[in-house]
């Protein structure tokens, strides 16, 4: 390994930030001092050792101000980048360090979020104890991203949803034109992200079919946490995606649609919809539902 050259300030033990600061004179006057009490300890006629003494000769010559001011100052130069390269240097490490502390916490605060939203009350309940659901009216965008391409257009209603909302987790789903809603007992809404914000198509799952790409209507939970997490909002409004994680949902996030509108209905209302409807196995990928019942061109 290649030794470096010290730099003859370094022979006289001044630090780089002492260099810095000494107006050139003044730093000369420094240095002639040094070196003259350096040779008294260093001279070999007081037993002195030789090398040593050689190499303060060597350094005083580099530095002598009074016969060449322009190698003092490019010495100088030299040495004080020095020390603007070891202080950079510390100041990425200190960075590194704060880094990795921050992203370790940030990774600790997201997961402690995300089980606050697991627990199901991330919505303004205020509606539910004044007796009022939510009708949340969406756009199905990943059926319709899938499948508008083959869906006449007096036909496109059918990539329209309602969900209604009540206390407890408890939600009413219907697609299209179905007069009968799907009953869910247990629909954690985990929030909304306003389309601006976020764009979901890359970290939605996928499926190839006839040598075509069809995403599917959900995500990992991980890849929600690392990805979208950070954008998420409890607010229902129109403009925003629709994410939600119902039980039994094996990890996955679903992403319900693009909200149009928000409603606020009676608690009666919602109550006699419930008793009419149906039970259903969700989740389940609407995507793949809709496609079996697509409207032929006619």
């Amino acid at each position: 390994m290649k030794r470096r050259k010290k730099n003859p300030f370094e022979i006289f033990g001044l630090t780089p930030k002492l260099v810095a600061e000494l107006p050139d004179e003044v730093l000369f006057k420094l240095i002639k001092s040094i070196y003259r009490v350096l040779q008294l300890v260093y001279h070999p006629d007081k037993g002195g050792d030789p090398r040593k003494a050689l190499e303060l000769n060597l350094a005083f010559e580099s530095l002598n101000y009074e016969k060449d001011p322009e190698a003092f100052r490019a010495y100088k130069k030299a040495y004080v980048e020095r020390l603007s390269r070891k202080t950079l240097w510390k100041e990425i490490e200190e960075l590194e360090s704060q880094n990795r502390k921050l992203t370790y916490l940030l990774e600790l605060l997201k997961e402690r979020f995300w089980q606050y939203l697991c627990l199901g009350s991330n919505l303004d309940q205020e509606p539910f104890r004044r007796g009022f659901a939510l009708k949340v009216s969406l756009i199905d965008v990943v059926s319709q991203l899938n499948y508008g391409q083959f869906t006449p257009l007096r036909r496109r209603d059918i990539f329209y949803k309602e969900v209604w909302l009540w206390k407890d987790n408890l939600a009413l789903r219907k697609k299209g034109k179905k007069d009968v809603f799907e009953r869910v007992k247990s629909y954690v809404v985990l929030g909304t992200i306003k389309r601006e914000h976020f764009s979901p198509w890359p970290f939605l799952s996928r499926d190839f079919k006839e040598e075509q790409m069809f995403l599917k209507d959900y995500m990992k939970r991980e890849t929600f946490i690392k990805e979208a997490l950070f954008f998420l909002t409890p607010e229902l409004k129109p403009n925003h995606y629709l994410f939600v994680y119902p039980q039994g949902s094996k990890d996955l996030v679903y992403l319900e649609g693009l909200i149009t509108k928000v409603e606020e209905f009676s608690a009666v209302d919602f109550l006699t919809l419930w008793n009419k409807a149906e039970d259903i196995l969700f989740p389940g990928s609407q995507s793949e539902g809709l496609k079996e019942g697509l409207p032929e061109d006619s």
